[in-house]
C-alpha cells in the first residue's frame, strides 16, 4: 500500500511541476486548483466491547488543504493533506467515555460530474486514504460528575498506519472569478485493524464526513505556458466544467 501511495504522489508532483496534463495537437490541456478544507465527521469503530457496554459514535473534525487536477471536463483527481480526529464512544452504568485518534492523512479521490442543476455541478467521488497516527486521547465522565483524561505515553498499542477507502458525492459551485466551492459528503471505511495488541477480533475505523472546500484557480496567478480560458460546460450550461477550465497555448 505504501508503494502505491508513493507512486501516486510522484505522478501528482510531476503534473504540478509541468502545469499541464497532456498535449493534444500542440495544445496543452489542463488546470489546477488548490485550497483549504474544513469540516466535521461522525466516526465509529468495529470493536466489540461486550454486552455490558453500549458503543456509540464520536464527533470529530478535519482540517487541511487540497489540490485538484483535471483530466477531462467531467473527471478530476483530488489529493488532500488532512489532519483529522476519529474514534468512538462507550457508555456503561457508571461512566461515559470517548476515545479520540488523531491522524495526519493523505486521501486521494477521483471526482466525476454526472449532472448540472442551475449551474451547480453534482459529482460522485471515490478513492482511498492513508492515515498516520499522531496521538490518542481518551476522556471518561463518571456519574458522580468527576472526569478523567488519559493520553498514552507511547503509541505502540495502536497501528501507526490506517489504510482505507472512501466514496461519496457533492456539489461544485463555480464563481465568476474562476474559483470554486465544493460541498463534499463522504463515507470512509478502514480495512486496517488499528489495535496492535490483538485484544479485539476487529478494530476498524469508519466515518461519515461533511466538509467545505474552497478551490482557487491557479491559472489566474501562475504563469503557465498558456492562458486560462473557460470552455463550454459539459452540460451546455453557463458554469465552470466540473473539472475546471482549460489551459491553451496562445498563438504568437
Amino acid at each position: 500500500m505504501k508503494k502505491i501511495t508513493l507512486i501516486t504522489l510522484s505522478i501528482i508532483f510531476t503534473i504540478t511541476v509541468q502545469a499541464q496534463l497532456f498535449n493534444i495537437g500542440g495544445i496543452d490541456v489542463g488546470y489546477l486548483y488548490v485550497g483549504p478544507k474544513l469540516g466535521g465527521n461522525v466516526s465509529f469503530n468495529s470493536v466489540d466491547l461486550g454486552t455490558t457496554i453500549d458503543k456509540t459514535s464520536n464527533s470529530g473534525y478535519q482540517i487541511g488543504g487540497v489540490g485538484k487536477f483535471g483530466i477531462t471536463k467531467k473527471l478530476a483527481i483530488q489529493p488532500e493533506l488532512v489532519y483529522s480526529s476519529k474514534g468512538f464512544g462507550a457508555t456503561t452504568s457508571f461512566a461515559t467515555s470517548k476515545a479520540n485518534y488523531k491522524y495526519l492523512g493523505l486521501p486521494i479521490v477521483a471526482k466525476y460530474a454526472f449532472a448540472a442543476i442551475a449551474g451547480i455541478d453534482v459529482y460522485g467521488s471515490g478513492g482511498f486514504y492513508t492515515d498516520i497516527l499522531t496521538g490518542v486521547k481518551s476522556k471518561t465522565v463518571f456519574t458522580d460528575g468527576t472526569e478523567e483524561s488519559h493520553s498514552p505515553p507511547d503509541l505502540t498499542a495502536y497501528k501507526k498506519v490506517d489504510f482505507g477507502f472512501n466514496f461519496g458525492a457533492g456539489a461544485n459551485i463555480p464563481f465568476k472569478t474562476g474559483d470554486q466551492l465544493n460541498i463534499d459528503l463522504r463515507f470512509s471505511f478502514g480495512v486496517t485493524d488499528v489495535d496492535n495488541q490483538d485484544l479485539y477480533t476487529s478494530s476498524k475505523n469508519t466515518s461519515i464526513q461533511l466538509s467545505a472546500i474552497y478551490l482557487v484557480d491557479l491559472t489566474k496567478w501562475v504563469n503557465f505556458k498558456g492562458k486560462s480560458t473557460l470552455e463550454e460546460d459539459a452540460y451546455e450550461q453557463e458554469s465552470v466544467p466540473a473539472g475546471g477550465s482549460k489551459v491553451e497555448n496562445e498563438e504568437n
